[in-house]
């Protein structure tokens, strides 16, 4: 059987009581959501006498198939435990109105069991499955109707049970998910478990109650919310995936340069995404136990969430890292393994094989080609990618930041990606975000420089010590608006994002110190932080950045004074690139240029809904006796099976799949 998963992983943030320890498919609401949610959770616990009766009604349903048991503890623990008794009324069995049947396109007629109705249009369907497992074998069967009658609806949530398991069931148009408890859940030694109090919680009025009519309830609310947020979610990651790849590149800095004569920067840029991307699925599959996680060996010599935590580990206790490169070629052989399987019985993997994980050859052809086998092969030829840097590529994919409601207030706060709940539609948003770099080389004596404004624009040195002040001041009027420097700049004055972030700092500020043998790279890298120093305090004066005091200026005004010019200096430099060294910049002509662009679900299935639903279906009859094609979709009929079937449906985008999944 396989063990139950949370929802998500940050458990510190989780107030949910047990929340971690349902059984969830996909992402019902993520640990922000959550925390929301878990003001429903009730003040006083249950009375001794509901408590009593609670425990005897479950006892009852024991191993029997006895429906009637079912029915009543269903009834009571949804009344009396839960509190609907006390808000709204139900109708149960046959007094549930026929308009709330539902035909599925089998022709079958699906109606929920009972339907609880409170104020402001707030409606609980509740199904009964007599099936012994919900979603298992025959069960699947319920859950699809439940679904179908869902989405033929306005409704998007639901309650299906058989007594024994209860499953809180969403369903819109591009998405489902579900999270469910199970009766020996409910009780521990001495009393309840903390799993009854969020049944509680979100199978009580108050979460499926609207402040108003026509809108959301809590709960609902929530788990759009939710969906939104994972939106939001791979934004953050796709910009930490671009610093992991840059991290990559940079830690195969000198093999790179030795290929850079024949390859095109563009491919190497795009074998290293290929080698993030790999991580990235990686750890999704994992995560969805895809890959043997439970399997020793695997763990304990191929694992990426293993590698990871004994990086965390190592770097908590202490133990440098810098010094030590055994993580990579470990990757390396995970990767191969997921390529090309493995048939012993120690080590079961499948043979996933794919071009997103097939091996680099250096004579290719391919620039791709090439470059990837720098990445996989120069770490046995020289020191190449510390586990440090690992370390910090891995922290970059892993963890995100979520804004998590304090009080009144709100704040962001890191906090571990879960790619079990990263839908699949995420890793495509990942990489169409990539494509929007492209990667260049910092000019031999002239470093380059990221302002942190407007686009943040990254210019080499010696162009900004040209310009005078009348330059410079226009130049950061221009720069405070985003889309001006994006649209008129050429690809050398193309914007990048600034990738020094506070947790990365030792991993990716190596750079400066590469060893050289023509001189001292330390003398060289002073007198380039030297000359970008003067550099800023002259464009903050020119540019006005730090307002003259007013008035008399004594000793201790003129002091503060030359602070703020040292301090606005300082935040002048984001970043300053060596000369030779690798670095990343935006160019939104990348992924134009090229058509590369990821359509999420949530507009193919709409799309393709609209323009296969006259081929397959056949719309209701109107008023007038024609057709009516503004009907809404459960009313149309479907044609018959030997004319579906002739409909040939064709992607010329060859991309993701995304819409000949749809269809």
């Amino acid at each position: 059987m396989k063990r139950p998963r949370a929802s998500a992983r940050a458990a510190d943030d989780f107030q949910l009581p047990g929340w971690d320890r349902l059984r969830h498919g996909g992402l019902l609401f993520d640990a922000a959501r959550a925390a929301e949610l878990a003001k429903f959770v009730p003040k006083k616990p249950l009375t001794g006498l509901v408590e009593s009766r609670f425990r005897r009604l479950a006892d009852a349903l024991g191993e029997s198939k006895d429906a009637a048991a079912a029915s009543r503890f269903v009834t009571y623990t949804l009344d009396e435990v839960c509190g609907f008794a006390r808000s709204g009324g139900w109708t149960r069995g046959n007094k549930v109105p026929p308009e709330e049947g539902r035909r599925a396109l089998t022709g079958e007629l699906a109606k929920p069991r009972s339907l609880w109705t409170g104020r402001n249009g707030a409606r609980l369907p509740v199904f009964f499955d007599r099936g012994q497992r919900l979603g298992v074998g025959k069960g699947r069967r319920e859950v699809s109707r439940v679904v179908e009658w869902l989405r033929n609806g306005g409704e998007h949530l639901a309650l299906l049970t058989n007594g024994r398991e209860w499953r809180l069931v969403f369903a819109g148009l591009d998405y489902e998910a579900w999270c469910e408890w199970t009766v020996e859940s409910f009780f521990e030694e001495g009393g309840l478990a903390p799993q009854v109090e969020t049944l509680r919680a979100l199978l009580s009025p108050p979460p499926w109650i609207p402040e108003a009519e026509g809108k959301d309830a809590p709960l609902l609310r929530a788990i759009r919310d939710t969906r939104k947020g994972q939106a939001a979610v791979s934004e953050e990651l796709g910009e930490r995936v671009r610093e992991a790849v840059e991290i990559l590149i940079r830690s195969h800095g000198e093999p790179l340069k030795q290929i850079a004569g024949e390859t095109d920067p563009a491919d190497i840029y795009r074998a290293a995404c290929r080698v993030a991307m790999r991580m990235v699925v990686v750890l999704y599959a994992e995560s969805r136990d895809l890959l043997p996680r439970d399997n020793a060996l695997y763990d304990a010599a191929y694992g990426l969430t293993a590698l990871r935590d004994r990086l965390q580990r190592h770097e908590a206790a202490g133990r440098p890292l810098s010094d030590r490169f055994a993580a990579w070629p470990r990757l390396l052989a995970l990767f191969r393994l997921v390529f090309e399987g493995c048939s012993h019985s120690e080590l079961p993997v499948t043979r996933y094989g794919g071009e997103l994980f097939a091996p680099g050859a250096a004579d290719s052809e391919e620039g791709v080609s090439r470059a990837l086998s720098v990445f996989e092969g120069a770490c046995f030829e020289s020191e190449t990618a510390s586990d440090d840097q690992v370390n910090a590529m891995l922290r970059l994919l892993t963890r995100t930041r979520i804004r998590v409601r304090k009080g009144r207030t709100s704040a962001v706060v890191a906090a571990p990606v879960d790619f079990s709940d990263l839908s699949s539609e995420y890793i495509g948003v990942l990489y169409e975000g990539l494509l929007d770099y492209e990667l260049k080389t910092a000019a031999e004596d002239d470093p380059v420089i990221f302002l942190p404004v407007g686009d943040r624009p990254a210019l080499p040195l010696s162009r900004l010590e040209e310009m005078e002040e009348k330059a410079l001041k226009a130049l950061f009027e221009k720069l405070k608006k985003p889309s001006a420097a994006a649209d008129d700049a050429e690809p050398e004055e193309a914007t990048a994002e600034d990738t020094a972030k506070e947790d990365e700092q030792e991993a990716v500020s190596d750079g400066d110190e590469t060893p050289d043998d023509e001189g001292s790279p330390a003398d060289e890298g002073a007198e380039y932080r030297e000359r970008a120093r003067r550099w800023a305090f002259r464009a903050v004066e020119a540019a006005k950045l730090v307002k003259k005091p007013r008035g008399r200026l004594t000793p201790e005004r003129r002091l503060t004074h030359e602070r703020e010019i040292a301090s606005a200096a300082e935040r002048l430099v984001a970043r300053l690139v060596p000369p030779g060294e690798w670095y990343l910049v935006r160019w939104g002509g990348t992924r134009k240029g090229s058509g590369s662009f990821y359509t999420r679900p949530g507009l193919a299935i709409p799309t393709v809904q609209r323009t296969l639903r006259p081929l397959a279906f056949d719309p209701p009859k109107g008023e007038d006796g024609e057709p009516d094609r503004f009907a809404p979709g459960p009313k149309w009929s479907p044609k018959k099976p030997e004319d579906i079937l002739r409909i040939t449906v064709c992607d010329p985008a060859c991309g993701s799949g995304t819409f000949p999944l749809a269809a």
